[in-house]
């Protein structure tokens, strides 16, 4: 059998990526199996909707299953990010192909890009370019520019960056999964106006101006019914309590050995906390030239669902076990599809698991989360 492999977010899901349910149906496989960010997403935000409902939404548009990408995985760069949905990939018996959109919509530029890294010049620019304070994606981009010029334009895109990184996972863990790209149609990340194909970021941002009827031509209309009962204040309500919760357990929590946290930024962090109001006003005092917003974010969320993960473990660690959120009702064979462990309910994961401590977090701020597989029928 024949499984197409989708790495996703879908926060929230848009027409895009229901373009891309159907084309991985068409060309890849059988069925499609979605391994998707839980309740925060890679850029240490909450997620719109919680991951049950996001799964949800996933098997209306066409996908078969969706299993979670766990939190040490997602709360990190885009290379591990990438790293971790490959590893789960890998779990998955059969011929499988991972399908992934980008800007460029050639596999050929993108896997000779991810070749690059066996290139000495290009590793020794890397080197230097992380050792000056710049973050992974900007490193990796300038190193390229440096040392391979005609592809830096290339790699300028949020997607194609992505690509790349699936790419070197699949490299790096020696994978027979085939990979294959869809070019990525309508705006790009920082699109700001809506059309037929909205980017995720601009559907999140009409929701927050109240602004649905811009969006409703992009997204499903089970999309469209949950945001317009969710209030626009819904995530600035959640901030501000996890202002309160990470206030008031900081002194209480070793923050050196938390992911993320690094150059002494855990002092800036507490003295932060005592000067300011929100979770905005924290984060805008937190902000500079050298801290990524999403760096900030992931690593405040990292504090709080203590994720002590490091980079070896990221690297190294084996995929024992997959949590499945969602499945169509008529794919239920896929269960066994998984060379691990498969768990349907939160009762069987581990009582120290991540994945329980970020649910833990997140039901407090927001609303409770389900806890086991949704079927759903399409």
């Amino acid at each position: 059998m024949k499984i197409a492999v989708i790495i996703c977010e879908y926060n929230p899901l848009q027409n895009g990526h229901v373009y891309h349910i159907s084309r991985a149906l068409k060309e890849c496989g059988n069925s499609v199996i979605c391994i998707m960010s839980g309740n925060f997403t890679q850029r240490g935000q909450l997620a719109i909707a919680d991951k049950y409902k996001r799964a949800e939404w996933a098997i209306k548009s066409g996908a078969d299953m969706v299993v979670e990408l766990p939190p040490q995985y997602v709360l990190t760069t885009a290379k591990y990010f990438a790293l971790g949905g490959v590893k789960i990939a890998n779990k998955i018996k059969g011929e499988v192909i991972l399908t992934f959109g980008s800007e460029i919509g050639d596999i050929k530029t993108l896997q000779d890009i991810a070749n690059f890294q066996e290139d000495e010049i290009f590793a020794s620019n890397l080197d230097k370019e992380l050792k000056s304070g710049n973050g992974y994606a900007k490193s990796y981009a300038n190193a390229l520019a440096k040392t391979h010029p005609s592809y830096a334009q290339v790699i300028s895109s949020p997607n194609n960056i992505l690509a790349v990184e699936y790419l070197k996972a699949l490299n790096d863990t020696q994978s027979i999964i085939t990979a294959h790209t869809v070019a990525r149609i309508g705006g790009g990340y920082h699109q700001t106006s809506a059309d037929e194909y909205p980017s995720a970021s601009c559907v999140r941002q009409m929701w927050q101006n109240s602004d649905l009827q811009a969006i409703s031509q992009g997204i499903p209309q089970y999309v469209m019914d949950y945001l317009k009962e969710l209030s626009p204040t819904h995530l600035q309500v959640a901030y501000d309590k996890l202002y309160s919760i990470l206030k008031y357990n900081i002194d209480n929590m070793h923050l050196p050995a938390v992911h993320g946290v690094k150059e002494g930024i855990e002092n800036r962090i507490v003295a932060t906390l005592k000067s300011s109001a929100s979770w905005q006003d924290m984060l805008d005092k937190l902000s500079t030239k050298r801290y990524t917003d999403a760096y900030l974010l992931r690593t405040l969320i990292n504090i709080l669902i203590s994720n002590t993960y490091t980079a070896d473990d990221l690297q190294y660690d084996a995929v024992d076990y997959v949590n499945v959120l969602a499945v169509e009702k008529n794919k239920r064979q896929l269960l066994s599809c998984f060379d691990c462990q498969v768990i349907t309910k939160s009762i069987e994961l581990q009582y120290d698991s991540l994945i329980k401590r970020a649910d833990s977090v997140y039901s407090s701020v927001t609303e409770n989360v389900a806890d086991h597989m949704q079927i759903i029928t399409r």
